[in-house]
């Protein structure tokens, strides 16, 4: 079984906003100080679902794939340490500021290039731009089915059952191969890397592909996603701090209100 896994380098989502800022000109959200980078968390359940899938054959490789510029090698190679077995990406200056439809052309080309693929991972949106667009590009680029959103799957029969998560519970779906499955934190935990694989990885060479690799010239790399602002969401909810001598008094203050405002 031959799997892929696309995966996103991106600000650690746990920096809070005051240490943010908009560069309003080009249109870009820039740390007030360093921001340390991360795999996007969606991306590390893809990953974790991928693993414990491969586990199921004795001749399963999990390939990691990402496409940035100046990625951090010790970050993108964290799927490694967990048990991935290659990372594959396109990093160069050119994909600075790409929009997703680029990005998953790029991403397409890596998959063409060193696949094919039995199945295709990625994480459900990235924190950055929380988009969820381009798994589903990639289907489309790729005449490939996507199923959004899998916490769990079976191989039975050259097919693959899938447990879909919807608003209230989850779909049992039956799929033939090649598949792009999206997974969220439905999945769970993702496996923490050992020290083995810790090694391993800082030991582990990224295998690069240019564009020129890859056949993209920059006319290819147009953006057909029109940004027009960038801003914080501006939050007007009122916070009331209810005082009192304890416990008890606080809460009886508290239901008081509530019942004013007709809330209970």
């Amino acid at each position: 079984m031959k799997i892929c896994v696309c995966i996103k380098e991106v600000p650690d989502s746990d920096v809070p906003s005051n240490k943010l800022k908009i560069d309003h000109d080009n249109l870009r959200v820039l740390p007030s100080e360093k921001v340390p980078s991360i795999v996007n968390g969606f991306d590390l359940n893809a990953v974790e679902l991928a693993l414990r899938f491969s586990e199921n054959f004795d001749n399963s490789t999990v390939s990691i794939i990402s496409v940035g510029h100046n990625l951090t090698s010790d970050v993108i190679k964290k799927p490694i340490a967990m048990g991935a077995d290659e990372i594959i990406t396109c990093d160069e200056e050119k994909v600075k500021n790409i929009d997703i439809n680029a990005t998953a052309n790029i991403i397409s080309k890596l998959i063409e290039k060193t696949g094919p693929y039995d199945v295709i991972f990625s994480g459900r949106h990235a924190s950055d731009f929380d988009m969820a667009t381009v798994p589903f590009a990639l289907s489309e680029i790729l005449s490939i089915p996507i199923v959004n959103i899998v916490r769990n799957i079976k191989f039975e029969d050259d097919n693959l059952i899938l447990e879909r998560v919807i608003t209230d519970g989850y779909q049992i779906i039956e799929a033939k191969l090649p598949l792009i499955i999206t997974a969220g934190n439905q999945v769970g935990d993702p496996r923490y890397p050992t020290l083995k694989g810790i090694m391993g990885a800082s030991k582990k060479e990224i295998k690069n592909f240019t564009l020129e690799d890859l056949d993209i010239s920059e006319d290819e790399l147009y953006s057909k996603i029109n940004l027009e602002e960038i801003y914080f969401p501006i939050n007007e909810n009122k916070v009331e701090i209810i005082n009192g001598k304890d416990s008890r008094e606080k809460a009886s203050i508290l239901i008081s209100k509530l019942r004013e405002e007709g809330i209970i």
